[in-house]
């Protein structure tokens, strides 16, 4: 079982990593930074950024994703800890688990791959530092 700020990095990771619309009952949950498509005729792969030549552009998109799926969680936690006052429960978020502000999200890019960092602090003011690589063939998250 996982706990306080293990727990939170657990959840982004997978809220990262996660294909965009895999669960038909929880479509909106996920990213597209692993989201690929069939192989063509020719055998070649490709995704939304996977597969792709790194532009700035593209970068900047892969740094929105994130930003996107980071929010998402953020107002995912609210809207559960509300529901849980409101019913008059507790909830079992620990301080070290509530994404309590997104910091920064910076991109850099290195030919074949963007490596985004994010900064996050919990509710408990823990600071946590997120890596993403995306590259042409895969993306990895790790906490730094």
């Amino acid at each position: 079982m996982v706990k306080g700020r293990d727990k939170l990095v657990q959840d982004l990771t997978l809220w990262l990593l996660e294909p965009l619309g895999t669960g038909f009952m929880t479509p909106g949950f996920g990213s597209t930074l692993n989201t690929v498509v069939p192989r063509d005729a020719v055998g070649r792969q490709q995704g939304r950024f996977i597969g792709r030549q790194f532009t700035d552009r593209l970068a900047a998109d892969v740094e929105a994703e994130i930003d996107r799926v980071l929010n998402l969680y953020q107002q995912d936690q609210v809207q559960k800890i509300r529901t849980a006052q409101i019913q008059g429960k507790l909830y079992l978020y620990s301080k070290k688990e509530v994404l309590n502000s997104i910091d920064n999200i910076s991109t850099t890019m290195d030919h074949d791959r963007a490596i985004v960092v994010a900064s996050i602090t919990t509710g408990a003011n823990q600071d946590i530092t997120f890596s993403a690589e995306v590259n042409t063939e895969e993306a990895n998250i790790s906490a730094i």
